[in-house]
């Protein structure tokens, strides 16, 4: 069973996508963040955060992006929902080192866009230590 039903309004979905085109070539990082209740997680905010490998194949977050990123979520009052990265040329389907780079455990979803297509495709995963299984984006 999952954590919870992840909602992602239109407005967001466009923010993130926005985020993925403006980083190509290189891959994209950030959290959407938001509140839980009654087993929905409502995205309220997008959080680009600054990839500083600047690579096309992995990403590592600037931590001066992260602390201005939590500073917002403690101002706005909500948590981490989803980290979402880019695919700019495959799949969206979590790789290896998706899945080993996963520290915020089972209940942070990851939502990966992928930019390979004509139309960017976008979805979303529970990781754990060992794998993953898609969620559902409402």
């Amino acid at each position: 069973m999952d954590p919870f039903r992840l909602v992602i309004p239109p407005a967001i979905l466009d923010a993130m996508l926005a985020h993925a085109r403006a980083e190509l070539p290189s891959e994209c990082v950030g959290f959407l963040a938001g509140t839980i209740a009654d087993g929905v997680g409502t995205v309220t905010q997008c959080l680009p955060l600054v990839n500083e490998l600047a690579s096309p194949t992995e990403f590592r977050t600037e931590p001066r992006s992260v602390f201005a990123a939590y500073k917002a979520m403690r101002a706005a009052g909500t948590d981490v929902l989803v980290v979402y990265h880019s695919h700019p040329t495959s799949a969206p389907v979590p790789s290896r080192k998706d899945v080993a780079q996963n520290t915020y455990g089972p209940d942070v979803a990851w939502v990966i866009v992928g930019l390979a297509g004509d139309e960017p495709e976008v979805r979303a995963w529970w990781l754990s230590e060992t794998g993953y299984r898609e969620a559902t984006i409402v």
